[in-house]
């Protein structure tokens, strides 16, 4: 009978140390993630940086190009009235 007791007891301090460990892995895990989320929004950041500064280098391409008389013909921009009127339609409508 005492083997059988020794038995449980030596079960539930290995189940224990297991379920310490477990939990300390878990910990580990879950700093590395929040390591991870924090390089991903840095990322993020520059991302949106760098596709700002490509947006208003694209505007500044755009406007070197319309002042040249021959490309300004493609890059001129519609007025409001003929992007209201569309292609096709008369001007009576």
């Amino acid at each position: 009978m005492d083997a059988l007791i020794f038995s449980q007891t030596f079960f539930y301090l290995v189940i224990s140390f297991a379920i310490l460990v477990l939990g300390i892995l878990a910990a580990i895990v879950a700093y590395h993630l929040i390591g991870i989320t924090k390089r991903l929004e840095e990322i993020s950041g520059d991302i949106s940086d760098t596709s700002r500064d490509a947006r208003e280098g694209i505007k500044d391409l755009l406007a070197a190009f319309s002042r040249i008389p021959f490309l300004s013909f493609f890059t001129k921009r519609k007025s409001n009235e003929q992007r209201k009127k569309g292609r096709g339609k008369s001007v009576s409508e």
